[in-house]
C-alpha cells in the first residue's frame, strides 16, 4: 500500500480504495466456478484451507510448495504480501465478466483463513519482541513502529466500542489496515507482554519483567528535575559535578518557602535585603543625577546610600572569602534590625515612588562612582547578579505544577511571605525573577530544547536535539505591568491572549520562531558568528549537570528512556539560563513550527531507542550524544567473596623516636608491676585449689599417686617462678588479670612518689 493511500485513509475513510476487497471477490468468483465444475463432474468440492491456498497460489503462478506456508498450514506474511501483488496484477487484467459473478467463499472458510494469518503474525511479533502499546494520541510513534513491523496491543481506551465485539464479528469486517483488523490483532496478543510502552507519568509500570522500552525514568521526588522542587534539589547537588566546558548549571537562585523550614525563610529575607541594596545602587548608577536629588526638599537622607554601600561591600568580602567569620550567619542586634527596617522603607520609596535624595550634586556624584565600582565587582564574582534589575522582583511557582498554573510575580517582602504561608499545600518555590533578559523586538521569549535520556545495560546516555524553537509573549516586555501575558511565555498561557496591535510586525503571529529564523535574527543584529554554538554548548552543559546531580536517586532500569522539554532563557550576553524541565512536553502540532519539529523529534526518538541498540551504526536523526555515564546495573556485592581493601599503608615515622622516661616514672611502673605479679600468684594458687575440689572423689582415690606428682610439680613451679623472671611471666599470663580501680592507683602513686 502506498504512503499516499495510507494518508488518504487517515483523512477520509469513505474515499479509501481497498484493493483487498477486489482481490477477495475475485478469489470467491474463481471458487464458485470450481464448485460449479465439481458438481458437473461429480467431484467433491475441495474446500480445505490447504487446497484453497494451493489453488490460489497456483492460479497466481506462485510457488505452492511447503516453503510458502507456516507450520500451521497458513501462508507466511512475506508470501502473503507477494500474493497480494500478484492478485493486484491479475485483477487489473481480468475482465468485467468475472466481477459480475456473485458467488462468494463461505464465511467460515474466510474467517479461518484470516484467523490463521493473524495468529502467525502475532507469534512472529512475540518471538521478535515487536509488540507495543501507546497511551494517548501519539500517532507518529504508532506509525513509526508499525513501519518497522511491530504490532500494537491496544490500550482499553483506544477503539473501546470495537473491543467489546466478538472475534467472529471483527473477522467479518476485518480488512487490511482498518480498525477491525487492529482490534482483532490486539485481542490475539492481549495475553502477551508489550516490549515497547509509551505511557503517562502517573501510570503504573506494567510488563516490568520483560524489560520493555518504556518512556519513563523514575527517580526520587527530591531530585526529580521535572518538578520545581526536584530541580531545586538538583541545583543544590550539581556543584559536586561541576566541570568547566562539560557540566555546569546556570539557574536563578531559589528558596523553598512552601515548607516549614525556618532556615530557608531567614536566608530568603537576608537575600531579599541584599538584593534591595544592590537594586538601589544599580538605580542610582543608571539614572541621571539631576533626576534623583533635591538638596532642599529631598525626603531621603544620604545614610540610606551609606547603608547600601556597606551591605554590598560586605557581600564582596564574603564572595572573595576574606574571612570565614564573614560567612557565618549571626543574629542581628536590635540596632541592626531597626537600621534594616528603615533602609527597606526608604529604599522602597525611592525604587517605587522615585523619591529624591537630600544631597548635593557633588556628593551624589561620588555615591554614583562608588555604586558603579561595587556593582561591577559583585557581578564579576556572582554572574547571576547580572540578571537582576532595580525592582527586586521574585516569581512564585507551585512546586508540583506546570503549564504556568499558579505562578505569580511579587516585589514586596510581606506579600511574598504571606502568599507562601497561605498556600502551604502547593509547596511554593520562590525564585529570583530575571529582570534583564535578552529581548527580540522588545518582546520576551524562551527556547524549547529537547533532551532524551536512555538507559542501556551498563550506561546512561544523555542526548540533545540539534533543533529547537522560540516561544514569544503576546505583549511587549515591561516591568511596570506584572501580568502573565507579558512575563510568561508558555504556549498554554499565551494561547489565551491576543497579540498586541502595536507589537512589532516582524514578530510571528503564532508567537513561534524556528531555529533558522532565530539564527537569521542573530546575523541581523550583528551578533558574533559563534553565538549559536555558544548557546547550544550552554544548553548541553546545563542538562548534563542536572542529570548527573539526579543519578544517585534514579532507578537505572535497562531499556528505560524519557523525552524532556527543557525551557531556557538568554541573558543580555547570550548566556543560557535554565528555567524548567517538563517530563511530558506538548508535542501537538499547534503551529507551523511545532507541526514540523514535533513529528521529527518523535521519529528520531524511535531511531535512538529502537534502532540503535540493534545496530550501533544506525542513524539517530538530529539527536546527538552529549554525555555518557557508565554504571553496573543490579550487580551487588558477591556474598561468597569477601570485600577487598586496596591501598598502601601510611608510614608516619621511619623509626619511632626514643622517649626517655624520668626516674620517678620508671620507679612507679616497677611498683605497679610488683603489685600485679604478687596478686596474680595468689589468684593462681587459689584457682588450682578450686579445680582440685571440683574433681570427683573416686577419681582422686584411684589416681592418688598422680595427684601427689602433680602437687609436687606445681609447688616446684611456684618456687621456680619466684626466682626466675621467665617463669614469673608465664604465671602472670595464665592467671586472671587484676584491674586496680582509680582510688587504689592514686593511693599507691601518692605513697611511693611523695617527697621524703
Amino acid at each position: 500500500m502506498s504512503q499516499a493511500s495510507t494518508s488518504g485513509f487517515g483523512m477520509n475513510r469513505n474515499r479509501y480504495y481497498n484493493p483487498v476487497s477486489k482481490i477477495q471477490s475475485l478469489i470467491h468468483n474463481l471458487d464458485a466456478e470450481l464448485v460449479h465444475l465439481c458438481k458437473q463432474c461429480s467431484v467433491p468440492k475441495p474446500l480445505t484451507s490447504y487446497n484453497f491456498n494451493n489453488s490460489a497460489t497456483s492460479g497466481m503462478g506462485g510457488s505452492s510448495g511447503p516453503s510458502a506456508y507456516s507450520s500451521h498450514g497458513v501462508m507466511s506474511p512475506h508470501r502473503y504480501s507477494d500474493s497480494i501483488n500478484n492478485l493486484l496484477t491479475r485483477a487489473k487484467s481480468s475482465g468485467s465478466a468475472q466481477s459480475q459473478r456473485s458467488s462468494t467463499l463461505p464465511p467460515e472458510a474466510n474467517k479461518r483463513q484470516l484467523r490463521n494469518l493473524y495468529r502467525t503474525r502475532v507469534i512472529d511479533a512475540y518471538r521478535n519482541r515487536r509488540i507495543f502499546t501507546v497511551y494517548g494520541n501519539y500517532h507518529t510513534v504508532r506509525r513509526a513502529l508499525m513501519r518497522r513491523g511491530w504490532l500494537e496491543k491496544l490500550p482499553p481506551t483506544r477503539h473501546a466500542k470495537l473491543q467489546t465485539m466478538s472475534e467472529d464479528s471483527l473477522l467479518e469486517h476485518a480488512r487490511r489496515g482498518n480498525d477491525y483488523e487492529a482490534v482483532i490483532i490486539s485481542k490475539m496478543i492481549n495475553h502477551f507482554p508489550a516490549f515497547f510502552i509509551w505511557q503517562g507519568k502517573g501510570q503504573k509500570d506494567l510488563c516490568a519483567e520483560v524489560l520493555p522500552f518504556r518512556n519513563r525514568v523514575r527517580r526520587s521526588q527530591f531530585l526529580d528535575f521535572s518538578t520545581k522542587v526536584g530541580l531545586v534539589g538538583c541545583a543544590e547537588q550539581e556543584r559536586w559535578f561541576r566541570e568547566d566546558g562539560v557540566c555546569g548549571m546556570s539557574y536563578p537562585r531559589f528558596y523553598r518557602l512552601g515548607g516549614n523550614s525556618v532556615e530557608e525563610r531567614v536566608a530568603f529575607i537576608e537575600d531579599y535585603q541584599h538584593t534591595q541594596a544592590r537594586s538601589l545602587l544599580r538605580y542610582i548608577r543608571e539614572r541621571r543625577i539631576s533626576e534623583m536629588i533635591d538638596p532642599e526638599n529631598g525626603t531621603v537622607q544620604s545614610t540610606t546610600l551609606d547603608f547600601a554601600l556597606t551591605k554590598v561591600k560586605k557581600m564582596i568580602r564574603q564572595a572573595e572569602h576574606y574571612s570565614l567569620d564573614d560567612a557565618r550567619i549571626k543574629p542581628p542586634t536590635p540596632a541592626e534590625i531597626v537600621e534594616n527596617q528603615t533602609f527597606m522603607v526608604q529604599s522602597s520609596d525611592i525604587l517605587k515612588n522615585n523619591a529624591k535624595f537630600k544631597v548635593t550634586e557633588k556628593v551624589m556624584t561620588e555615591y554614583v562612582r562608588l555604586a558603579a565600582q561595587y556593582i561591577d565587582q559583585i557581578e564579576t564574582l556572582r554572574a547571576d547578579f547580572r540578571w537582576d534589575g532595580c525592582r527586586n522582583l521574585w516569581i512564585l511557582k507551585p512546586g508540583y505544577q506546570s503549564r504556568g498554573i499558579g505562578i505569580v510575580i511579587r516585589s514586596s517582602l510581606d506579600d511574598i511571605l504571606a502568599w507562601t504561608s497561605n498556600n502551604q499545600n502547593k509547596k511554593y518555590i520562590v525564585q529570583k525573577y530575571i529582570e534583564r533578559p535578552l529581548l527580540v523586538h522588545r518582546t520576551k521569549f524562551d527556547i524549547r530544547q529537547y533532551m532524551l535520556i536512555t538507559i542501556g545495560e551498563s550506561q546512561v546516555t544523555i542526548w540533545t536535539y540539534r533543533d529547537c524553537y522560540l516561544r514569544f509573549s503576546s505583549q511587549e516586555f515591561t516591568m511596570d505591568d506584572l501580568r502573565e501575558s507579558i512575563h510568561l511565555t508558555n504556549n498554554s498561557v499565551q494561547k489565551r491572549y491576543k497579540n498586541k496591535l502595536n507589537r512589532d510586525s516582524r514578530l510571528p503571529k503564532h508567537n513561534m520562531w524556528s531555529l533558522d529564523q532565530f539564527k537569521c535574527h542573530l546575523r541581523h543584529v550583528n551578533a558574533p558568528d559563534d553565538t549559536w554554538s555558544k548557546i547550544y554548548s550552554g544548553f548541553k552543559q546545563n542538562l548534563v549537570a542536572v542529570v548527573m546531580a539526579s543519578l544517585d536517586e534514579t532507578d537505572l532500569v535497562q531499556n528505560a528512556f524519557e523525552l524532556y522539554g527543557c525551557d531556557f532563557m538568554l541573558d543580555e550576553h547570550y548566556n543560557p539560563i535554565l528555567i524548567e524541565i517538563n517530563s511530558t512536553p506538548d508535542l501537538s502540532p499547534s503551529t507551523e513550527v511545532t507541526s514540523r519539529i514535533c513529528p521529527m523529534v518523535l521519529k528520531d526518538v524511535i531511531r535512538v531507542v529502537v534502532d540503535r541498540p540493534k545496530n550501533a551504526a544506525a542513524g539517530t536523526g538530529l539527536f546527538e550524544k552529549a554525555f555518557e555515564v557508565n554504571y553496573n546495573i543490579n550487580k551487588g556485592g558477591d556474598a561468597k567473596q569477601p570485600l577487598e581493601l586496596n591501598g598502601k599503608q601510611m608510614t608516619l615515622f621511619e623509626t619511632l623516636p626514643k622517649i626517655r622516661t624520668s626516674t620517678r616514672t620508671r620507679f612507679l611502673q616497677k611498683i605497679l608491676n610488683n603489685v600485679k605479679s604478687s596478686t596474680n600468684r595468689k589468684h593462681g594458687v587459689k584457682a588450682e585449689k578450686e579445680e582440685e575440689v571440683k574433681k570427683p572423689k573416686s577419681l582422686n582415690a584411684s589416681n592418688g599417686k598422680s595427684k601427689k606428682k602433680k602437687t609436687s610439680k606445681s609447688s616446684n613451679a611456684s618456687k621456680a617462678g619466684s626466682s626466675s623472671p621467665s617463669t614469673q611471666t608465664s604465671i602472670h599470663n595464665v592467671g586472671p588479670r587484676t584491674i586496680l580501680n582509680s582510688t587504689t592507683r592514686e593511693n599507691l602513686a601518692l605513697q611511693y612518689t611523695a617527697p621524703k
